[in-house]
């Protein structure tokens, strides 16, 4: 059974003034990096092994702590159905924090599926896909190799990467808003930082062999790319910057249109550290822990969304979710976004 606390959440309707976000009272002051929604389903986790579930695309939440995973801190999730999910708790495996958590009951009750308790291992993210009902699962480099698990049916399974390419000394992935590892059918690009220079990793199909573009754009500790977003198959951008530097605009973002064949900076990048981009028609939208914008693709113009603190966003319908540190939840309609690109300067 769970225990600690169960809180129903109702959100009001509030005034919200262009481009602003509109917070989101919630009774507890953990930190939430996890955030993923599946219909009206969206499930957020964070530290002290807590998580925060809505199954009305935000109208009502619940939060709850997990017995027995106090100590841990979920970093991602993967949603399977309205009562199947996958938690993932981020940290070292020598301390007991490399673990996947599942529910088969909407959260009521959570058992551990997989852990890894030799030293060494720190998973960064997860992604699913919903059609073929298989994932992946990745982790920091060991010995400057790629680490990555797929899972189907609840068994996780390590891939062979021997053959994949060395990575840089120092060069890992982060655990931040589960993105630093994309998804497009069997498509995989993986983004990190740590290392000499920035490079993105990609391995297309399932019988392709992993290789990465190297760009010149200097990385190195607590700074590199923090996340991968796709507007389809063949869009994709990538942002970060240093998570040390809030509001200094460290690295450039890149984008792709031709699949991850060539990666170009984006010219205007916005002035703040980066943590998760998003495709929302017709806008990339991108958030961190201090600052927020969004990119209208077409006037290729950038709007500030005001000061926010979240360290993931996700589209659910017309509105925006965002969470971050110190239990802040809250949202932006699409529709107000628009009136920020359409008022007057």
């Amino acid at each position: 059974m769970m225990k600690k606390y169960t809180i129903i959440c109702f959100i009001g309707i509030l005034c919200q003034s262009f481009g602003q976000w509109m917070p989101v009272e919630i009774p507890t002051k953990s930190s939430f990096r996890a955030l993923k929604s599946l219909g009206q389903e969206i499930w957020a986790g964070g530290t002290q092994g807590t998580f925060g579930h809505s199954s009305d695309a935000g109208k009502t939440w619940r939060f709850m702590q997990i017995p027995g995973a106090e100590k841990l801190d979920f970093r991602d999730l993967v949603i399977l159905n309205k009562q199947d999910v996958l938690l993932m708790s981020a940290g070292p495996s020598e301390e007991g924090k490399a673990s996947i958590w599942h529910t088969l009951d909407a959260g009521e009750n959570w058992k551990i599926v997989f852990e890894k308790k030799e030293p060494g291992f720190f998973f960064d993210c997860m992604q699913w896909d919903i059609n073929q009902q298989e994932g992946w699962l990745l982790a920091d480099p060991i010995q400057q190799k790629l680490t990555l698990f797929q899972i189907r049916n609840n068994i996780f399974t390590q891939i062979d990467t021997a053959n994949s390419p060395l990575l840089q000394p120092k060069e890992a992935f982060f655990a931040a808003s589960g993105s630093s590892l994309s998804m497009q059918g069997d498509h995989l690009l993986l983004t990190g930082g740590g290392g000499t220079l920035a490079r993105i990793y990609q391995k297309h199909n399932p019988k392709s062999a992993w290789n990465y573009t190297e760009t010149n754009i200097p990385t190195g500790e607590a700074k590199g790319y923090f996340s991968i977003g796709s507007k389809n198959k063949k869009t994709f951008w990538a942002v970060g910057g240093d998570y040390r530097k809030l509001n200094e605009s460290s690295i450039p973002i890149l984008t792709t249109q031709d699949g991850g064949k060539s990666w170009q900076k984006l010219n205007d990048n916005p002035s703040f550290y980066m943590e998760k981009v998003i495709w929302a028609k017709p806008y990339w939208i991108v958030s961190g822990p201090s600052q927020s914008a969004a990119y209208h693709e077409k006037k290729k113009q950038w709007k500030n969304l005001g000061p926010s603190s979240y360290h993931n966003i996700i589209q659910v319908g017309e509105e925006i979710w965002g969470i971050g540190a110190k239990g802040q939840l809250g949202k932006i309609s699409l529709s107000s976004i628009d009136k920020l690109f359409l008022a007057e300067k």
